[in-house]
Protein backbone atom coordinates (compact mmCIF):
# COMPACT_ATOMS: atom_id res chain seq x y z
CA UNK A 1 0.00 0.00 0.00
CA UNK A 2 2.80 2.43 0.85
CA UNK A 3 4.65 1.45 -2.34
CA UNK A 4 1.50 2.14 -4.39
CA UNK A 5 1.03 5.55 -2.69
CA UNK A 6 4.70 6.40 -3.26
CA UNK A 7 4.40 5.46 -6.95
CA UNK A 8 1.25 7.61 -7.32
CA UNK A 9 3.02 10.60 -5.76
CA UNK A 10 5.98 10.14 -8.11
CA UNK A 11 3.69 9.90 -11.15
CA UNK A 12 1.82 13.09 -10.17
CA UNK A 13 5.10 14.91 -9.49
CA UNK A 14 6.49 13.88 -12.89
CA UNK A 15 3.27 14.96 -14.62
CA UNK A 16 3.35 18.39 -12.93
CA UNK A 17 7.05 18.80 -13.79
CA UNK A 18 6.41 17.85 -17.45
CA UNK A 19 3.49 20.27 -17.70
CA UNK A 20 5.66 23.05 -16.30
CA UNK A 21 8.40 22.30 -18.84
CA UNK A 22 5.96 22.24 -21.73
CA UNK A 23 4.48 25.59 -20.75
CA UNK A 24 7.88 27.29 -20.33
CA UNK A 25 8.49 29.59 -23.24
CA UNK A 26 5.22 28.76 -24.92
CA UNK A 27 3.56 31.99 -23.86
CA UNK A 28 4.41 35.11 -25.82
CA UNK A 29 4.28 38.06 -23.40
CA UNK A 30 3.59 40.34 -26.38
CA UNK A 31 0.68 38.28 -27.70
CA UNK A 32 -2.07 40.78 -28.45
CA UNK A 33 0.07 43.72 -27.30
CA UNK A 34 -0.05 46.19 -30.19
CA UNK A 35 2.34 49.10 -30.69
CA UNK A 36 0.04 52.07 -31.28
CA UNK A 37 2.49 54.97 -31.36
CA UNK A 38 6.14 55.99 -31.09
CA UNK A 39 7.51 59.19 -29.63
CA UNK A 40 11.11 60.17 -30.23
CA UNK A 41 12.91 62.36 -27.73
CA UNK A 42 14.18 64.92 -27.79
CA UNK A 43 11.52 66.12 -30.24
CA UNK A 44 13.78 68.91 -31.48
CA UNK A 45 17.48 69.38 -30.92
CA UNK A 46 20.13 71.88 -31.96
CA UNK A 47 23.42 70.02 -32.35
CA UNK A 48 25.33 73.10 -31.17
CA UNK A 49 23.96 72.65 -27.65
CA UNK A 50 25.11 69.02 -27.25
CA UNK A 51 28.59 67.73 -26.37
CA UNK A 52 30.60 67.19 -29.57
CA UNK A 53 27.42 68.00 -31.48
CA UNK A 54 26.13 64.45 -30.87
CA UNK A 55 22.47 64.05 -30.03
CA UNK A 56 21.13 60.77 -28.63
CA UNK A 57 17.51 60.04 -29.51
CA UNK A 58 15.30 57.54 -27.68
CA UNK A 59 12.19 55.79 -29.01
CA UNK A 60 9.34 55.21 -26.56
CA UNK A 61 6.31 53.20 -27.57
CA UNK A 62 2.66 53.46 -26.64
CA UNK A 63 1.06 50.01 -26.38
CA UNK A 64 -2.46 48.60 -26.22
CA UNK A 65 -1.71 46.45 -23.15
CA UNK A 66 0.40 47.09 -20.03
CA UNK A 67 2.93 48.37 -19.71
CA UNK A 68 1.30 51.07 -21.79
CA UNK A 69 4.56 52.98 -22.28
CA UNK A 70 7.94 51.32 -22.79
CA UNK A 71 11.15 51.65 -24.80
CA UNK A 72 10.96 50.44 -28.40
CA UNK A 73 13.89 48.05 -28.76
CA UNK A 74 13.31 47.28 -32.46
CA UNK A 75 13.34 43.52 -31.80
CA UNK A 76 10.64 41.00 -32.68
CA UNK A 77 7.70 41.39 -32.66
CA UNK A 78 8.39 45.14 -32.87
CA UNK A 79 11.15 44.96 -35.49
CA UNK A 80 12.33 48.22 -36.98
CA UNK A 81 15.00 50.90 -36.79
CA UNK A 82 15.93 54.56 -36.71
CA UNK A 83 16.66 56.44 -39.94
CA UNK A 84 18.25 59.83 -40.56
CA UNK A 85 16.18 61.39 -43.34
CA UNK A 86 18.79 63.42 -45.21
CA UNK A 87 17.60 65.37 -48.27
CA UNK A 88 18.27 63.70 -51.60
CA UNK A 89 21.89 64.16 -52.64
CA UNK A 90 22.93 65.76 -49.33
CA UNK A 91 24.35 64.47 -46.07
CA UNK A 92 23.43 66.83 -43.27
CA UNK A 93 23.74 64.30 -40.42
CA UNK A 94 24.95 60.75 -39.91
CA UNK A 95 24.46 57.97 -37.40
CA UNK A 96 27.35 57.79 -34.95
CA UNK A 97 26.11 54.82 -32.90
CA UNK A 98 23.03 52.78 -32.10
CA UNK A 99 21.81 51.13 -28.94
CA UNK A 100 18.73 49.34 -27.73
CA UNK A 101 16.03 51.82 -28.68
CA UNK A 102 18.51 54.67 -29.08
CA UNK A 103 20.55 56.33 -31.80
CA UNK A 104 23.28 58.96 -31.65
CA UNK A 105 23.40 61.39 -34.56
CA UNK A 106 25.97 64.02 -35.48
CA UNK A 107 25.97 66.76 -38.09
CA UNK A 108 28.31 66.27 -41.03
CA UNK A 109 31.28 68.63 -41.12
CA UNK A 110 30.20 71.98 -42.51
CA UNK A 111 26.59 70.90 -42.97
CA UNK A 112 23.78 73.38 -42.40
CA UNK A 113 20.10 72.49 -42.27
CA UNK A 114 17.46 70.39 -40.61
CA UNK A 115 16.89 66.65 -40.82
CA UNK A 116 14.19 64.38 -39.49
CA UNK A 117 15.07 61.43 -37.33
CA UNK A 118 12.48 58.69 -37.84
CA UNK A 119 11.83 55.64 -35.69
CA UNK A 120 9.73 52.89 -37.33
CA UNK A 121 8.62 49.55 -35.91
CA UNK A 122 6.13 46.77 -36.63
CA UNK A 123 2.83 47.20 -34.84
CA UNK A 124 2.41 43.48 -33.93
CA UNK A 125 -1.27 43.58 -34.90
CA UNK A 126 -1.37 40.69 -37.34
CA UNK A 127 -0.77 42.89 -40.37
CA UNK A 128 2.24 44.56 -41.96
CA UNK A 129 1.40 47.85 -40.24
CA UNK A 130 4.35 50.02 -39.29
CA UNK A 131 4.23 52.70 -36.61
CA UNK A 132 6.52 55.74 -36.87
CA UNK A 133 7.65 58.63 -34.75
CA UNK A 134 9.76 61.66 -35.72
CA UNK A 135 12.13 64.18 -34.23
CA UNK A 136 14.14 67.00 -35.77
CA UNK A 137 17.85 67.84 -35.68
CA UNK A 138 19.15 71.29 -36.53
CA UNK A 139 22.71 71.46 -37.79
CA UNK A 140 24.56 74.75 -37.50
Amino acid sequence: MIARLHRSIVIVAVAVWAAALISCGSTNPNNGRVLTGISVSPETADAQTYPNGQVTYTATGSFSLPPLSAPVTFTSPYSGSFVVDNPSGQTIATIVSTGTGTISVQCATGAVGNVEITASASANNGTTSVVTGNAQLTCP
